[in-house]
């Protein structure tokens, strides 16, 4: 923690920090790609507007610098929790979305937008409260909520919207969403210096030069850099969970086993694999095991490819697939955390690799959609394109890590930050490598 005299936070509080994300994400990727099918969009089309809504998700650093000023993240958390609930109501009173698709990929993106901003202050005070012991656990749990949540309220959405309306849909997320919010009220902030008058803009520029340098440091490391370029390429971009409920009727499978495994069961399961993941991470390198998690996602595509197209292989494919990525996003997490240490900009540097990884997730779903349009493979060649382009990412993941763990030529000079973590499966500070 950055500062003892604040209590830390409870690992477990995150899963539900990130519930407001989680409703975006679940909403525009699950309940909407169904009903968006239903009426005829093709997939092509849905992988096209999952990708362009979900694309905040990899510009939201931008903005993270803002977050970090002031010691403001529960108000930020707050403010935009609330925007994202009434971007839900907006998008489930659109009529007809399949007619309107311009219209619904902008409230949609703006629905992102204030999820993702929600995330960036959680994820900033989950870096100054949490004690260092307890990284890793932060870590699984805000992944178990992610995943968690995503699969759990787009459920939700779907069989409200099948028993009522999508209007009313929309109405019961939105409660949901700013009830949750409250959570944030349990996290013990540091307390902002007191600056008056004149003063307060000397020391918005103090922080935010301040938060740059430590940015800067850390990205312009070896360890910084090779980390980027592994966020950047789709280990574990799980781009098929934004397609699966679209593919549903391909494989014969009724509305509610759409919903089952897409919402109740792929977020059960992918909320435990993000807690084994977090634990696997603690216990070996975390960039090698998310390199394996994304190994046994690729596998389980695979799988699923093979298979023929029935109910039942959507079943335990899409499951499968939900809990394997699920380990592979807590090994994410629990590698991010060990580059970012503390600091100033801690929220911020977070959010930059979080949001590359983002990225990778963008254009690797239009990729995959665009793969149910080759060799005739139709609803199998998301599983192909999706497999060979999480391969592909391995690879340049082991080059990345051959790279990061390689020692400097020389001694590095001066102390290492008393910011940074000491890691406990290497016995060299993180600082030393990020000083190269």
């Amino acid at each position: 923690m950055s500062d003892p005299n604040v209590r830390p936070t409870p690992p477990w509080l995150f899963a539900f920090t990130i519930l407001p994300f989680g409703a975006a994400v679940g909403y525009v990727t699950i309940a909407a790609p169904f009903w968006l099918e239903q009426r005829q969009v093709s997939l092509a089309a849905i992988g096209a507007v999952s990708g362009i809504s979900m694309a905040p998700h990899a510009f939201k650093f931008a903005w993270a610098p803002l977050v970090d000023l002031g010691g403001r993240r529960r108000r930020w958390f707050l403010l935009t929790a609330l925007l994202t609930a009434a971007a839900l109501v907006a998008l489930s009173l659109l009529s007809d979305p399949s007619r309107h698709l311009l219209a619904f990929t902008v409230l949609a993106t703006l629905a992102q937008v204030a999820g993702t901003t929600a995330a960036v202050a959680a994820d900033g005070l989950m870096a100054i409260t949490t004690r260092a012991g307890d990284q890793g656990k932060a870590g699984g749990w805000r992944m178990a909520g992610n995943v968690g949540f995503t699969g759990l309220l787009g459920a939700l959405a779907l069989g409200i919207a099948g028993r009522s309306s999508v209007p009313i849909a929309g109405g019961v997320l939105g409660v949901l969403v700013a009830i949750s919010s409250l959570a944030v009220l349990r996290i013990e902030e540091p307390a902002p210096p007191v600056v008056a008058g004149r003063a307060r803009l000397a020391e918005a520029r103090r922080q935010l030069a301040a938060v740059f340098r430590d940015v800067g440091r850390t990205l312009g490391s070896r360890v910084g850099w090779t980390g980027l370029v592994i966020c950047a390429v789709p280990v574990g971009a799980g781009a098929l969970t934004n397609l699966f409920s679209a593919m549903g009727s391909a494989y014969g499978a009724s509305p509610d086993e759409v919903a089952l495994v897409n919402g109740l069961g792929g977020g059960l399961l992918g909320a435990a694999g993000a807690v084994i993941g977090g634990f696997l991470a603690d216990r070996m390198n975390r960039r090698l095991a998310y390199g394996l998690a994304g190994g046994l996602t690729a596998l389980s595509g695979l799988a699923m490819m093979l298979g023929p197209l029935t109910p039942l292989t959507y079943g335990w494919g899409t499951l499968l697939y939900n809990f394997t990525n699920g380990i592979a996003f807590a090994a994410l997490a629990a590698f991010i955390l060990e580059m970012v240490g503390h600091g100033p900009g801690a929220a911020t540097k977070y959010t930059s690799f979080i949001a590359v990884s983002n990225l990778a997730s963008s254009y690797v779903t239009a990729l995959d959609g665009w793969g149910s349009r080759v060799g005739g493979l139709a609803v199998r060649g998301p599983l192909l394109v999706d497999a060979l382009l999480t391969l592909a990412g391995i690879g340049v993941l082991l080059g990345m890590l051959a790279l990061s763990r390689r020692r400097p030529p020389h001694p590095v000079a001066g102390g290492p930050d008393p910011g940074q973590e000491t890691d406990p499966r290497r016995g060299a500070t993180l600082c030393e490598e990020a000083n190269e």
